[in-house]
Parts: structure tokens; sequence; C-alpha cells
């Protein structure tokens, strides 16, 4: 298992708030105003990687990548992995937090490395792998802003202080995509095994040019799939030179990093949040999608993602009533008479694994790369055994349950009494010990779990394509960027939604509206773009690649609603 070396991030971090006046877009003219306080012989490549690294995938800090590294944000609610009764998820609102923080720090730090490496002909071929990795983390950011915003500045954007745009233009979701597909390739192609490299200061891969090959690749894979609606030419295209051997396959060779102790914020920002509150939060509640999606076909799994419900019914006798594994439908400003029934512990909660202070952070793991050749095979777009290949994205999926079990088991002294002080304030060892051997997954549970029809594909290609994009969900957790995504493209998972009464009226986004000072500050490049678009910045509206007219597909459940709320066990 790979491990997370330490690292002075503290030093790395304060470099960032000075390279961060470089910025993108955002306010340009005050921004690109050159620096004298960092000159380029000040700069250490390494750590301008580091700093990028550690904030975007490992950490919450103030400029973050927007996302919610443990799959409770907003996000998790529309590919159905987690709800918050603490968020209204269908309300109109500026969502600047992917757009700042990749413009704001990672992009530009990532295109500084690569003009770096390419500053200096004569020690250029020696810098190869370097700017190799920048480019391919430079790939996997636009990825993410441009599916989450759709069009946006890419050509204009990031350049030299020299050659800096104040007010870029808004460059196509289709052209944008069709370059990050270069970059990629040529990337992959760059990097050499024979050559220095970022060693330690790569918290993802310590720097193995062979490990980068393999993640550019997946990537590649990763966004070709997710065009193949919209341009299906392109797709296959870009999935012509993929094997398995050049592929993510195995748990060896997955992309993520580890939070560390090191210093406090650090730390898995949950674990924080239990140490300092002295409770767990108790909005977050695993979705009723995901959890449906384990329970129902009794998967080996569910114990370690998720505990049962439990609360008492009114007007029983006394006692502890258990509800089972029970999820949560997505509830946003709804009728009082539908939160009722999915109040007072009635619905599942998070395991406390997931409150480790020692916890991994994907980029892209080995089950996601099978699940996409599952579909690629299915659909005739690479040659393969759909089936053989989704059942290998499950084995690779339980895989990592079973080694994240085993990396929190020994984390658990002092999360449990905490994390369960809410029912018992008597949690002993013994009590520790039974908990540990009730949810440890055994080969028994595994055999029965692929003994059953979840574990083959069958029915129709669009049903078996559903089998396929609900385990897919299953193994992305907590990736739910790439959740909604996968959402928006598919129409998978179903997810159950109550009857909403704001401003999309439950209707999930299909893209973020651009920052609201986009307006002000880049107002021409705004209002082209704008028209690009339709003329309207909505949520609803679609991005180039979401292009399927079948998604999404309706949940066949409803949700339910009663006067009255259960009898609460808790404190």
């Amino acid at each position: 298992m790979k491990t997370y070396k330490k690292i002075n991030i503290i030093a790395a971090l304060s470099l960032a708030l000075l390279l961060m006046n470089n910025a993108c877009t955002d306010h340009f003219e005050e921004l690109n105003t050159p620096n004298n306080l960092v000159t380029e012989d000040l700069v250490n490549i390494d750590l301008m990687l580091t700093l990028v690294q550690v904030p975007s995938i490992i950490v919450n800090v103030p400029y973050g990548f927007g996302d919610a590294p443990n799959g409770h944000g907003t996000i998790g609610n529309y590919c159905g992995m987690s709800v918050s009764n603490a968020n209204r998820p269908f309300m109109y609102g500026d969502a600047p937090g992917v757009w700042n923080n990749a413009y704001g720090g990672y992009l530009n730090n990532l295109s500084e490395i690569i003009r770096l490496c390419e500053k200096d002909p004569e020690t250029a071929p020696d810098l190869i792998n370097k700017k190799a990795i920048a480019r391919i983390m430079k790939a996997w950011v636009f990825a993410k802003l441009t599916d989450t915003y759709g069009n946006v500045p890419y050509s204009e954007s990031c350049l030299s202080q020299e050659e800096a745009v104040y007010r870029p233009k808004y460059d196509t979701q289709q052209s944008i995509y069709e370059d990050l597909f270069k970059e990629l390739k040529e990337a992959a192609a760059e990097l050499d095994e024979s050559k220095d490299s970022y060693g330690n200061a790569d918290v993802i891969y310590g720097g193995d040019p062979a490990k980068w090959k393999k993640l550019a690749n997946s990537i590649r894979l990763r966004l070709a799939l997710r065009v193949r609606y919209a341009d299906a030419a392109l797709a296959t295209a870009n999935m012509s030179d993929l094997t398995e051997t050049n592929l993510i396959t195995t748990r060896a060779d997955d992309a993520y990093g580890f939070t560390v102790t090191d210093y406090p914020e650090n730390r898995n920002s949950l674990y924080n949040s239990l140490i300092e509150r002295g409770y767990p939060h108790t909005s977050h509640y695993p979705g009723k999608t995901i959890i449906d999606l384990l329970n129902d076909n009794n998967d080996p799994r569910t114990k370690i993602y998720v505990d049962t419900a439990k609360a008492e019914f009114p007007g029983t006798t006394p006692g502890l009533d258990y509800f089972g594994y029970r999820g949560h439908p997505v509830l946003g400003k709804v009728p009082v008479e539908e939160k009722y029934p999915y109040g007072a512990e009635s619905c599942s909660r998070w395991t406390p694994f997931w409150w480790s202070p020692v916890i991994e952070r994907p980029v892209l793991r080995c089950s996601e790369v099978y699940f996409a050749l599952a579909e690629a095979a299915l659909f005739g777009i690479k040659s393969g055994d759909a089936n053989a290949y989704y059942q290998l994205g499950i084995d690779k999926a339980i895989e990592w349950t079973a080694e994240f079990y085993e990396t929190s088991k020994p984390q658990m002294a002092d999360v449990l009494s905490i994390y369960y002080s809410i029912f018992d304030d008597d949690w002993t060892e013994d009590d520790a010990n039974i908990f540990f051997n009730h949810k440890e997954m055994t080969q028994a549970e595994i055999d029965a779990f692929k003994a059953s029809p979840a574990y083959t594909l069958s029915g129709t290609q669009e049903e078996q394509l559903e089998q396929i994009m609900n385990q897919k969900m299953i193994a992305l957790f907590p990736l739910e960027y790439q959740g909604w995504a996968e959402w928006r493209r598919t129409g998978y998972p179903r997810v159950l939604v109550g009857t909403d009464g704001d401003n999309l009226m439950g209707v999930s986004p299909r893209r973020m509206p651009w920052p609201n000072s986009e307006e002000t500050v880049n107002s021409d490049s705004y209002a082209a773009a704008l028209s690009q678009i339709g003329g309207d910045d909505g949520r609803l509206v679609k991005i180039w690649w979401d292009a399927n007219p079948a998604a999404p597909h309706e949940h066949p459940g409803t949700v339910e609603s009663m006067d009255t709320t259960w009898v609460s066990t808790g404190k």
C-alpha cells in the first residue's frame, strides 16, 4: 500500500499565497500585476506541484477545489451519493468554488511549472517528467472545471505575465475536450523513466513516470467515455490505443493521496470536526440511492459504508426498534410531512470509518477503469467482454473496501466512543470488538454476493448499462463531482427526490452558473459566451457532452409522508 510521505506543507502553502497573485481570470489587471516578492530563481518547482496536489486532493484549505472530499457536499445529492439536511440543493445562487480555486491557484502554478521546465533549452530534456506530470494535472483540473461550468476560458487563460489576457474569451467545451485529449496523449508519451522526477514532492505517485502514464491514459478513458453521446467518433478515437496494459488496473496503481497527522489541518476534516464538537456532524446522511444499491443486493460492503438506522416508533412498547439499512431521499425545501419520515435517527448514518484521521483521498481508481471498459465493450466502442470487465470492477471495489476497513480499524480508539456517544456514553473495549467483528466482510459473504444476480450483467443493453452505472457509483464514492458527471451523462443511477419548492423544483442541475463576478470583470467575453449557450446562464442548461436524450431516468419510488416524527433514541 502506498504511504503519503510527510513534507512541510505549511511552507508549500505559504509559497502558494505569493504565487496566487498571478491568477487567470477574476480581477485580471490586479491579479496579473507582476509580483516582485517571488522571482523565478526562488521558485521551487517541486513545491509548486505539492501546493497544487495537497489542497486539490488531500485537505480542505481556504483555496480548495470546491469539493467536499468526504462526499458529503451538495453535489452528492444529485447523483444519490449523499444528502444533507443543512442545504437546499435546488436553489439558484452563485457557485464560484471550483472556478475561483482552479483559476486562482492550481492552473496558474501548473502553467508556471510547464513554462519553467521549457525556459532553458539545455535543461529542458532533464525536466521532461516534471513538465509532463504538470500537463497531466492541468488537464485533470481543466476537465473538472469545464464539466462543472461548460464553456470556460482556456486558450487565453493562465498565460505568462508578459502575454496575459486580462479578459479572456470562453472556449467551447468541445474544443477544450479536443485539446485535453491531445495534452494527455502527448504528456503520456513524454514521460521517461530514465529521467529525474518529483520524488516525494509528488504526494500521489512519488514521481513514478510509469504510474503517471497510466493515470494520463485512464483520465483520457474517463473523458472519452464522457463524450460518447455527443461525439461517438471522438470517443472511439481516444479509446482505440488504450488497453489494460497501459491503464490503471490494480490497486497498486490507483491514484490517491492520504491525509496526514503532522498538523491538525492536514488530518481528515471529519475527524477534526468530531474532536472539536465532541459528537459527529448529524446533518449528513447516505443517500437512499447508494444504500438501496448496496442493501438490496445483500452487498457485503454495506456495513462498512453505513450503519443501520435506529429509532422508536410512537405508541409501541418500550425498547429499540431497528429500521435496518435505510437511505435518505433528496429533500430540499419540501413540506415538513416529507421530512418527518426520515428524521429522528430513522435513516442510516455513515460508519465512523469515514472519520479516520488518516484517510485516502482518491483521484482515479482501477475499479472506475474496469467499469468504463465494461460500458465501452457493451456498446461496441472497444472490443472485450463487458461482463468480465464489470465483474473485475466489482472485485476491485470490494478489494478497496476491505483495505479501507483494515486501514481504518487501528485508528478507531478515540473515534468510536465519541462517534457513538450520542447513543451510549459507556462505550467499552468489548463494544469495540463486537463492532469490528460485525463490520468485517467475510469471504463467505463476498462469495454469496458474487453468486447473486447483481454480479452478472443481464437483460437488455440499457438494463446492463444501468447495472454498470449502479456499481460504478458505489465505487466512485466519495468523488461526488465524478458521480454527478456520470449521472448527467447516463441518467443513472435513479435518484428519489421530494416535492421541492425551491427555484429548480426538485430538478437536479446540469451545470453550475458562471461566477457572478464574470459579468462585471469580463463582461464582453461573458456576453459572447452567454450567446453561445442560448442566452441563459442557468443550472438546467445542458453542457456539450450532456447529450443523452433519455437522461435522467425516473426513480420508481415515492417519498414517504406522515404527520408526526418518530421518537428519537438519540440525545
